[in-house]
């Protein structure tokens, strides 16, 4: 089951799609149902994602607006796997 993308907020038109593809893409592997809402941090000029997933998982990522969709997909594959 892939880890769905619910909400993105604050992010603009010309990337929000490339970042959630990443995001999606760094979730793939899951074998139960995670969520996540994409927002902009505008206090550190990124992006940040918070994943939530069954007992209770709650993990937030952050990056810079510019990333490589690969690192982002990395990051978010890192961060279920904790």
């Amino acid at each position: 089951m892939p880890l769905t993308v619910f909400d993105t907020k604050g992010i603009p038109a010309t990337r929000r799609e490339r970042i959630e593809a990443a995001v999606e893409a760094g979730g793939r592997h899951v074998g139960a149902p995670y969520e996540a809402w994409i927002a902009a941090d505008p206090f550190r000029g990124g992006v940040k994602v918070l994943i939530t997933g069954p007992h209770g998982f709650e993990r937030t990522v952050t990056f810079a607006l510019d990333e490589q969709p690969g690192t982002i997909a990395d990051r978010v594959r890192e961060t279920l796997e904790k």
